[in-house]
This record gives C-alpha cells, structure tokens and sequence, in this order.
C-alpha cells in the first residue's frame, strides 16, 4: 500500500453511530489530518443524540476546540429511519460523560458554505450519514460542493443487497431525495456502498485479543468490543464508515470505478441505488485491501495485541 496522502483540513458529516465514532477517532488519530469540524444530522440516531454522541467524543478525547454544528433532524421529507438494532438506544456502548461545550450559534450548512469558500480546494468532506445536509447546502448555496477538494460518501447499495430494505441502504433509505440530488449533481466524489461494506469486518475473537495504550485507540476498542457483548449471537462487525474514513485519507486502500449513479426518491424503491450503463463522476468503491485497512486502522490507533 502506497503511503498517506496529505489532507490539510476534513469536514466529518455524521449522525454517530457505532461505526462513526469508530470513523471520528480514526480521523482524529490520523497523521496529517487536520480535522476542521462535525456537522451533525439525525439517522442512526434522533438528531439531539447524534449532537451529544459527537459532542461527548471529542470532549472525552479533548479534542472540545473542534466545533460541532447543528445539521438537519429531518430528512427532506418525511422522517428518518432507525437503526437503534445496530447501534443500541444511545447510539454508542460506551457511556461517556455529558457535553459541557457550547454548541455554535452557526448552523451546519452555513459552516460548511462558509469553510468551502474561504478554502476552495483544501478541504475534504466525508459524509457518514443521510445526505440530507449536503442536500440543503446545495439548495441554499448552489455550487458549494464544487468547492471541496474531494467529498467521499458512505451509502448506497449499487445494484446489491440492501441493509434496511431488500435493495436500499440505510443512510439513502433515510433521505432518498437528498441521496438522489447529491449523487446527480455531476461533480466527482467517491462512493462507499454496502459491497465494499461487506468486504471488511472484524471478527469477535479480533475485537477481543486487541489493546490500546492510547486514549482515542482505547475508546475505539470499548466502543467495538461492547457491541459485541451487547449480543452474543455477533460473529463480527462489518465496517462501514471507517472504510469511507480510511480511503478519505489514503485512498490507496481500495480501487474504484466509475459510474453514474442513480437513486430512487420516492414509491417502494425508495433508496434503491443503480449503476446506469457507461462511465460517470463517481468513483465507486470495488476491490477494498481488507488486510491493509485494518492494519492501517490499528496503526493509527494505537492496536496492539492484548
């Protein structure tokens, strides 16, 4: 695996979430990762548990001088899904203390228009949960997106089987419409869908022979070995967005394609994700290093066996 490319400034959309507080703490362990920002939307969890969830993990890792910003707790139209199946009520395993840091006055799609324009190109934006404050930010600021050095995003289930739906994938099924106008914008961007998704996982046995003597490593390992002990009946924990966390940061990690993706908005295929025939904007995930990945992961970390 090639070495890690430079990423001077990343903006975390997220709705934590098991797997993005995993995805959170990796970015924040990450070398040359400056992390500029969370915005926050509802999906995994209720929007106000996803802002104490993002909130409590970087005060409990102090990291509190990284702003969090209040996003969407609705999608486009109706309401969002939940996922407390996977992630349990609170929407991590691990209690951590109450926030005591004011949440900014700015809202999300005013910082992220904000951070955009003053840094064209410099930053990178990785979108782990609904799309649905990317969505608003290009209704309310036409051409933002355009601004960003690259946006990842974890969603999808590109013509595989979905997670929440036959076909459809939570974080599209949460807000197809926002799906469906983010990925037919025509800029470039890097989808992780559920087939790269199921190309990694951590075993129990794995999760339970790993220690960390690091802060940000040692949470990471709670988070996950919880999960499992919260059902003992799970065998192992596919990753989802760390994977789109890791190829943010070294997209050495996985091979894309590219395509155009199509998404339906509405009706009882609402969610479902296709590839239309030929080339398009987005790189879509393919072949994931598994191996290297979670190698990767542990180095930034701090894994070691127990």
């Amino acid at each position: 695996m090639k070495g890690l490319a430079a990423l001077p400034r990343i903006i975390i959309d997220t709705d934590p979430g098991v797997d993005d507080a995993i995805a959170i703490l990796m970015a924040l362990a990450a070398p040359t990762v400056d992390v500029a920002g969370l915005t926050v939307v509802g999906g995994n969890v209720s929007h106000a548990r996803a802002l104490r969830n993002a909130r409590a993990l970087l005060e409990y890792v102090g990291k509190s001088d990284i702003p969090v910003h209040r996003g969407s707790s609705r999608p486009l139209t109706g309401k969002f899904a939940s996922a407390r199946n996977f992630h349990g009520g609170s929407g991590l395993t691990r209690r951590l203390p109450k926030p005591t840091a004011d949440i900014p006055p700015q809202g999300a799609v005013d910082f992220l228009a904000e951070q955009l324009s003053a840094n064209p190109g410099e930053v990178t934006l990785v979108s782990i949960g609904p799309l649905t404050n990317l969505a608003r930010l290009e209704r309310q600021y036409p051409g933002s997106l355009a601004q960003a050095a690259s946006l990842v995003i974890m969603g999808g289930a590109v013509d595989s089987p979905g997670n929440i739906r036959p076909q459809a994938e939570f974080n599209f099924y949460c807000d197809p419409l926002a799906a469906r106008e983010v990925m037919t914008t025509g800029l470039p961007m890097t989808l992780v869908d559920l087939a790269a998704c199921r190309q990694v996982a951590m075993s129990r046995e794995m999760a339970n022979s790993l220690k960390s003597r690091n802060r940000l490593g040692l949470l990471a390992l709670q988070i996950i070995q919880n999960w499992f002990k919260a059902d003992e009946s799970r065998e192992s924990m596919l990753f989802y967005d760390q994977i789109a966390m890791a190829s943010a940061i070294c997209p050495a990690v996985m091979t894309t394609r590219q395509v155009t993706v199509e998404v339906e908005a509405e009706g009882p295929e609402a969610g479902v994700s296709r590839a239309a025939p030929g080339g398009g904007p987005v790189a879509l995930a393919d072949k994931v290093d598994s191996e290297g990945l979670l190698a990767l992961t542990g180095q930034w970390l701090g894994w070691e066996a127990a």
